[in-house]
């Protein structure tokens, strides 16, 4: 890689953002100040965490990454190949894990 670039998050150099640091502060404060707790969430449809669909200071695009794509479609499709990765890798530990830790897992 060359000095100055770098990949933004799990996709291929030049797709996506990085989310900036003023909007991952005011995340993080929103976190800590509990006032999260009182917004909407979607949830990941492969991943299954669930994602504030609004946040104090940070505009709403930032809170979709499927938005900083330019082809939306290309987003899942990498976010279902990154699932599908981590559940092959998983397999190699469901011997010694609980059956919830695996379930846990994302979905594809």
């Amino acid at each position: 890689m060359l000095a100055g670039q770098y990949r933004e998050g799990w996709g291929p150099y030049g797709i996506g953002k990085r989310t900036s640091i003023r909007h991952t502060r005011n995340l993080l404060n929103g976190v800590l100040n509990f006032s999260l707790t009182e917004v909407e969430y979607h949830t990941d449809p492969v991943f299954g965490f669930e994602i504030p669909k609004t946040c104090p200071d940070v505009p709403e695009d930032v809170l979709y990454p499927a938005r900083s794509w330019r082809n939306e479609e290309e987003y899942w499709k990498k976010n279902k190949q990154l699932a599908s990765r981590f559940i092959s890798n998983m397999k190699k530990f469901e011997e010694n894990n609980p059956k919830a830790v695996i379930s846990a897992g994302p979905k594809v």
